[in-house]
């Protein structure tokens, strides 16, 4: 699969302050037939004590639930325990599972656990052969590039209470989009410490096109900006949402490349 992708992160500025670790996670892993990308937000304040682990086993409850399916060779099975909700449903009960054993390694098994503990949001893409498929439980999103602007998947994730893993009723939170591949694509995904540092979708959209047209240089200016990007997203966070700030680009190669 002809796909490029660069992921970026910071603590956010309050947490710098705070001398506390980031609350988000990311990764992604690129196979030969597809991509699978993940951004998790755990919930600020001290109620939420185990919130950057939670986001981190939320990461990892993808790439386990992903990897039991065939993606490579029978994406449909995959798709459509999406759409009759099994999908979101092992995303649940396996992210507790893990949470889970994590509590009891940290307590004893007198205490009763809570959920809440390790409370985060979750965002997630993954990219076959003909169809890209996007998951949102939360405040993150994805942006993609279409007709020269960049528009968001999903368009309601917006709430006073954020929805969370550590909910009983997430499962009915959750979002998800399928949508045929195009011979181009442009993808972000993060978590909402990225968009917040934005003011106008003026800002963004230059913050975007400047960072891919950085990684569409040689190799040199790539290396550069590889280096520089931390700084940078630093800078975003202190001078504007002060929050941890998870990121990835994705972008299809072969066009670029001259593949068509």
């Amino acid at each position: 699969m002809e796909i490029s992708v660069f992921r970026g992160s910071t603590v956010g500025y309050k947490n710098i302050i705070k001398a506390c670790c980031s609350q988000d996670f990311s990764i992604y892993e690129e196979h030969k037939d597809y991509l699978v990308c993940v951004v998790a937000d755990g919930h600020s304040m001290e109620r939420f004590k185990y919130s950057h682990i939670g986001a981190k086993l939320a990461c990892q409850a993808v790439l386990d639930i992903s990897k039991k399916y065939s993606l490579d060779k029978d994406s449909d099975v995959f798709i459509d325990d999406l759409k009759n909700g099994e999908i979101q449903r092992q995303i649940k009960y396996i992210w507790r599972e893990l949470v889970y054993n994590d509590f009891y390694k940290r307590n004893y098994r007198a205490y009763k656990i809570d959920y809440i503990l390790y409370g985060t949001t979750l965002t997630f893409l993954i990219v076959l052969k003909e169809k890209i498929i996007f998951f949102n439980l939360g405040d993150g999103n994805v942006l993609m590039k279409l007709h020269d602007k960049y528009e968001f998947i999903f368009e309601d994730n917006n709430y006073k209470i954020v929805n969370s893993l550590a909910h009983e009723n997430c499962q009915e939170k959750m979002q998800y989009k399928i949508l045929d591949k195009y011979e181009y694509i442009r993808l972000v995904l993060f978590t909402d410490g990225f968009i917040n540092c934005f003011n106008t979708y003026s800002e963004l959209n230059l913050e975007l096109d400047k960072t891919f047209e950085l990684l569409n240089k040689n190799v040199f200016i790539k290396l550069e900006l590889e280096n520089s990007y931390k700084k940078h997203l630093n800078n975003l966070s202190r001078y504007g949402s002060y929050d941890d700030i998870s990121v990835i680009f994705v972008e299809n190669t072969c066009i670029k490349n001259g593949k068509e």
